[in-house]
C-alpha cells in the first residue's frame, strides 16, 4: 500500500473529522473563548487524534483484517470447533479490554458518577459479556443459524433484565453495549466471521459473515444488567 495509502487515508480522515474540528474552533472563537494556554493542548490533542486515526485504520487494513480472515478460514478448514469457541471467547474479551471507546467510557463513568463501581469492574464485566456472545456469534456462522433467532430472544431478555436492574446500571449497560462496537473489536471480529464464511460451502459471505457485532453487543448489555442485579442483592 505504501505512502500513497497513508496519503489517501489522511485525506479521508481529515474530511471525516473536519466538521467536528470546524465546530470546535467556532465555539472557541464565538462562544467559549478559552485562554490560549488552555486551548493549545486541545489543538494538540486534535492533531494526535487525526494522526492516530490514520495510523490505526491503515494498521487495521494491513494487519487486523487479513489476519482475521486467515484465522477464521484456518479454524474452519481444520474443523476445530472447540478451538473456535475458545478463540472466539478470548478474542472478544481481550479486544474489549483493549477497546479505546470502552476504556474512555469507563473512565468517564468512574469520574462523573459518584459510585463504588470501579473502572476495572465495568471493563471486565463488559469484556466477559462480549466474549460469551462473540462465541455465540461464531457458533451461528458454523451452524448457519438465522440471526433473528439470536437477536430477538437476546434483546428481549435484556429488556426484562432492564426492569429488574438498578437504574444506574441500566444507563451504563446500554452505553457500554454501544461502545464495544469500536475500532479494535469491529475489524478483527467481522474479518474473522467473513473468513469462516468464505470456506463454508454454500454460504453467502455477506449474509453469514456479518452480524457478529450485532450479536456480540447483546453480551455487554446483558452482563452489566445481571451484574447490577447481583450487586443489588449483596
Amino acid at each position: 500500500m505504501g505512502l500513497s495509502g497513508f496519503k489517501k487515508e489522511f485525506k479521508s480522515t481529515v474530511k471525516s473529522l473536519s466538521p467536528a474540528i470546524v465546530l470546535i474552533f467556532f465555539f472557541q472563537i464565538f462562544l467559549i473563548r478559552m485562554p490560549l494556554s488552555e486551548f493549545i493542548p486541545i489543538v494538540t490533542g486534535l492533531v494526535f487524534t487525526v494522526s492516530g486515526f490514520v495510523f490505526f485504520i491503515q494498521g487495521a487494513k494491513l494487519g487486523l483484517l487479513p489476519m482475521g480472515e486467515r484465522v477464521g478460514a484456518s479454524l474452519i478448514e481444520r474443523r476445530a470447533i472447540l478451538t473456535i469457541l475458545l478463540f472466539g471467547f478470548l478474542l472478544g474479551a481481550v479486544l474489549t479490554i483493549a477497546e479505546p471507546d470502552v476504556r474512555l467510557l469507563a473512565y468517564q463513568i468512574e469520574k462523573v458518577m459518584a459510585s463504588d463501581i470501579s473502572r476495572g469492574e465495568i471493563i471486565y464485566v463488559t469484556a466477559l459479556g462480549l466474549g460469551i456472545f462473540a462465541l455465540i456469534a461464531l457458533l451461528r456462522i458454523v451452524f448457519d443459524t438465522p440471526i433473528h433467532h439470536i437477536l430477538l430472544p437476546g434483546y428481549s431478555i435484556c429488556l426484562i433484565l432492564a426492569l429488574l436492574s438498578p437504574e444506574e446500571f441500566l444507563v451504563k449497560a446500554f452505553d457500554m453495549g454501544a461502545v464495544t462496537t469500536g475500532p479494535m473489536t469491529v475489524p478483527f471480529l467481522i474479518a474473522l466471521g467473513v473468513g469462516m464464511a468464505s470456506v463454508l460451502g454454500g454460504r453467502d459471505r455477506l449474509r453469514t459473515g456479518f452480524g457478529i457485532m450485532a450479536v456480540g453487543s447483546i453480551g455487554p448489555i446483558m452482563a452489566i444488567l445481571i451484574w447490577g442485579i447481583i450487586r443489588g442483592w449483596l
